[in-house]
Parts: C-alpha cells; sequence; structure tokens
C-alpha cells in the first residue's frame, strides 16, 4: 500500500476518534469544552484534506533534526527552559479552575459590583429643570 493511503487512514481514524470523543462529552461537559474539542477532532482530516499531510510530517522530522543537531550551549539552554516553562504554563492555565475576582473598595468609593442608583434627583433650580426632557420631568 501507497504511504499517502496510510496517511488518509490515519487522519481519518484519528477525527472519527476524536468525533466519538466529543459525542462521549456531548452532555457532561461545558459548551466551551465541547466545541475545543471539536475543533481539535476536525484537524487531523482538514490537514489531510487541505494537502497540509505531508508538510506536517516534514515539519516534524525537521524539528526532530532540530532536535539531534542541538548543541546544548547556555542561550540555548535558557531558551529551551523558557519554553518548556510556557508549555508548562499552558497547560496549568487550563487545570486552574474559573472563579470570578472579587473587588476591593478604595477609600469608600462603591466598587464596580455595586448597582448605581437610579433614582432621579430633583432640579435645584429652574435652569436645571428646563434641561430634564418633558416625559422624564415628575408631575406636580
Amino acid at each position: 500500500m501507497d504511504i499517502s493511503l496510510w496517511v488518509m487512514i490515519i487522519a481519518i481514524g484519528w477525527t472519527v476518534v476524536g468525533l466519538i470523543l466529543v459525542a462521549a462529552l456531548w452532555s457532561r461537559a461545558p459548551w466551551k469544552a465541547v466545541i475545543a474539542w471539536l475543533g481539535i477532532a476536525l484537524v487531523p482530516l482538514g490537514l489531510w484534506l487541505a494537502g497540509l499531510s505531508q508538510a506536517a510530517i516534514d515539519g516534524w522530522n525537521t524539528l526532530a533534526l532540530w532536535w539531534q543537531g542541538l548543541i546544548f550551549t547556555l542561550p540555548v539552554m535558557i531558551g529551551v527552559g523558557l519554553l518548556g516553562l510556557a508549555a508548562l504554563l499552558l497547560v496549568v492555565s487550563r487545570l486552574v479552575p474559573n472563579r470570578p475576582r472579587k473587588r476591593k473598595q478604595a477609600n469608600g468609593i462603591p466598587s464596580a459590583t455595586t448597582p448605581p442608583s437610579y433614582r432621579p434627583t430633583p432640579p435645584r433650580s429652574e435652569a436645571e429643570q428646563t434641561l430634564i426632557l418633558p416625559e422624564n420631568r415628575p408631575n406636580p
């Protein structure tokens, strides 16, 4: 069998496995997670249909060749460490539960979470009375 046929079988297989996982998560997971997994499930088939599967394989092989030929100098070790830290932070950020932030009140100023008062204040002078729209004026 030709290699392109194997790539097609693998791409369709991974997409089907992803869609089965999405179907299993559909009723239990939040919509945000379902949509994310659906997008991830469609990537292999999209790469294959767009003709990018060979480019993805070549990219992986290029990455492997780069890693094999890497000489570990201090700047390279710092860069690889920063990339590892970035990947770790991305993974941890997805695992941390989402909580809304609570704002502290500073110097007696009400926080943005307190609803504003919508009671109209009576005008103090005749000039202010003319600035109020007729439908908003109090009935005497």
